[in-house]
């Protein structure tokens, strides 16, 4: 082999060295199953989704620092077992959520809950300096498809609208129609999360693979009439293989939407 020739292979060889060892910060990232001394879990990120209880304030500060934006999970239509006000609300429980033994969903329309969700959560992550809300489960009304069930979660989104912070649903794709059918999305929240666009969770046998067809262009739909709306979207995978991943990138790019793919279930 030619000296030049020898070059050129090192070089080549170099070049995906770089590549495999990247440190260019990622758009986006969830990480709910973290705290803060996993930090360094958020590091390439330049959006991140965390568990407000599991951090301080000044280690919020210090994700501000590094540049990041932080959004504050809430839990607004349903509680887990772990939460120390779980006892608290049995009274408002309205059954097991499906796949999550350990949660329940809970009766958005109480006075009680959303003024908890409100003064109590919502006021104190948002004194932590948050840069907003990643509200989970107001899938509460696909499961409960009542109209005070839907007022309930309307009620929850302005009073935590009040805190001048933009808020990202989480899934919720029944809540979020009627609301942009009723002209009243970009009143109450921001963004939205679609998880599962493009992959699947087999809960039973704890095992990850591509989403139906069917599904997938039911919720490319669903997200571009939400694009269409003025809504910004996010997209959460699990376990998207390379292939899939391509697929992805390429639909993101193509409607401006970013995305996580994510290990697990578990988000850390």
């Amino acid at each position: 082999m030619s000296s030049m020739k020898r070059i050129l292979l090192v070089m080549f060889c170099l070049a995906i060295l770089l590549v495999g060892c990247s440190t260019q910060p990622k758009e986006y990232g969830v990480f709910l199953g973290i705290d803060s001394e996993e930090m360094h879990r958020l590091d390439k990120y330049d959006i991140v989704v965390i568990e407000p209880s599991a951090f301080s304030a000044e280690q919020i500060d210090k994700l501000h620092a590094e540049g990041k934006t932080v959004y504050g999970y809430i839990n607004v239509g349903a509680i887990e077992e772990f939460r120390p006000y779980y006892d608290r609300f049995q009274d408002l429980f309205l059954g097991i959520y499906e796949d999550w033994p350990d949660e329940r969903w809970i009766d958005v329309s109480s006075p009680l809950w959303q003024n908890f969700v409100i003064d109590g959560l919502g006021k104190d992550y948002a004194a932590m300096g948050l840069d907003g809300f990643f509200l989970d489960n107001t899938d509460v009304y696909y499961h409960f498809p009542e109209d005070d069930v839907f007022q309930g979660l309307c009620t929850i989104m302005k009073g935590l609208k009040s805190y001048g912070l933009p808020l990202i649903i989480n899934g919720g794709d029944p809540f979020v129609s009627r609301c942009m059918e009723e002209d009243t999305a970009l009143s109450l929240f921001d963004g939205i999360n679609q998880e599962t666009v493009f992959t699947s969770i087999d809960f039973t046998n704890q095992t990850y693979g591509q989403q139906s067809e069917a599904d997938t262009e039911y919720f490319q739909e669903y997200l571009s009439k939400a694009k269409e709306y003025g809504l910004s979207v996010y997209l959460l995978e699990y376990r998207a293989d390379s292939t899939l991943s391509k697929q992805i990138d390429a639909y993101c790019a193509k409607n401006g939407f970013i995305w996580y793919n994510a290990d697990g279930v578990e988000l850390r």
